[in-house]
């Protein structure tokens, strides 16, 4: 009994080392995957050029105080494409306005919202919290990537690119 329980743990470990494409396939199609896609850098300025765009707008149009960068930038890794080289998502400055959007004037800044999301290709609207004083959507880009707003005690704006390809990896 005891050499077919090591038998067993031999071949689960060896099938766990044997995971993947050994030619290398899975690694080639995510990078050609990846080499159809803008670089990170591009989508990183495009969508802080949407955030602007959003912010002069929900300023502008709602009467909203000036919004303030929060920072907490950063990268990761993509785990669907962990095998590709210079891989990453990125999250972009975080914007704050103190005083949220007064609850006559959510529907206005959804609006404008969706509307300047859309005209990056963020069109899926996820629906987070739709309480009076307390909301927050998000809308995602066919990238995976998601521009979320939310409003409660303050108003924030966030934005996390998809998986991309640093422009040094793009080859």
């Amino acid at each position: 009994m005891r050499r077919f329980a090591t038998l067993v743990m031999g071949a689960a470990l060896l099938a766990g080392c044997a995971a993947g494409d050994p030619d290398g396939r899975d690694m080639r199609d995510g990078l050609d995957a990846l080499r159809q896609r803008p670089s990170l850098e591009e989508v990183t300025a495009d969508y802080d050029r949407m955030q602007q765009e959003l912010r002069d707008r929900l300023v502008a149009e709602l009467g909203l105080p000036q919004f303030v960068d929060k920072g907490n930038t950063g990268e990761s890794a993509c785990p669907d494409f962990a095998d590709v080289p210079g891989a990453e998502k990125r999250t972009l400055a975080t914007w704050m306005q103190e005083g949220g959007v007064p609850e006559e004037k959510w529907a206005g800044a959804l609006r404008i919202a969706t509307e300047v999301g859309a005209s990056r290709g963020f069109t899926e609207l996820h629906v987070v919290t739709d309480r009076p004083g307390d909301h927050k959507v998000e809308l995602h880009n066919s990238y995976g990537a998601r521009l979320q707003l939310g409003a409660a005690a303050n108003t924030v704006l966030s934005v996390r690119t998809g998986c991309h390809l640093l422009q040094s990896a793009k080859g």
